[in-house]
């Protein structure tokens, strides 16, 4: 087979789906530098990125006999990366670095589209109106630690509780914003997949 640039991606794909695997390695060193690149900036985890890319290949190596693509190659493999990244952020939307980014995404990102800031605005709605549904004591405790940034010494000492008990009430709120997200993870994770490619 010649160099990677002398063939369309039209004609690797009818190579490929006559059983050519050099066909296949052929559009695999074309793009998986970007959708590599794609996977481990939403991914945080170049493990995972990689294994995702290898994923979508497979699968367009398993599918080659019935594959149907309509437009840029390119343009859907690209599009089975965001699929896949957007699955993967739904199923782990709880763990610690997507938290932090939510948090960020939630009060800082302004979309740039008019379907994507309802969206953000319905997911802020969701939040607050869980920490609008907070007990009291709780919902002071973790407004104080989250919006004016006070320690949990500091908040102990103004609301005359133990540091422990100011750490018990952030640990429940945080789990009812958790659940929050948790029950809404796909409106969650396709949102902070456009928020981090902005």
């Amino acid at each position: 087979m010649e160099e990677v640039t002398t063939h369309t991606d039209d004609t690797l794909l009818a190579l490929m789906a006559n059983d050519d695997k050099d066909a296949f390695t052929l559009l695999y060193r074309r793009y998986w530098e970007a959708m590599y690149l794609t996977a481990a900036k939403a991914l945080r985890s170049t493990d995972d990125a990689a294994d995702m890319v290898q994923e979508v290949f497979l699968s367009l190596w398993n599918r080659r006999h019935e594959l149907s693509i309509t437009g840029s190659l390119e343009a859907y493999l690209q599009t089975s990366v965001k699929y896949k990244v957007i699955n993967y952020i739904e199923k782990n939307i709880t763990r610690r670095d997507y938290l932090a980014l939510l948090a960020d995404m939630l009060n800082n990102y302004e979309p740039p589209d008019a379907e994507l800031q309802l969206q953000l605005k319905e997911l802020q709605q969701l939040v607050q109106s869980a920490v609008e549904q907070m007990p009291g004591k709780m919902r002071t405790v973790y407004e104080l630690s989250r919006q004016q940034h006070l320690s949990h010494k500091e908040i102990a000492e103004r609301l005359g509780i133990s540091d422990e008990t100011v750490k018990k009430h952030i640990q429940h709120a945080l789990q009812l914003i958790k659940d929050v997200i948790r029950k809404n993870a796909g409106s969650f994770a396709a949102l902070l997949f456009h928020y981090l490619f902005s």
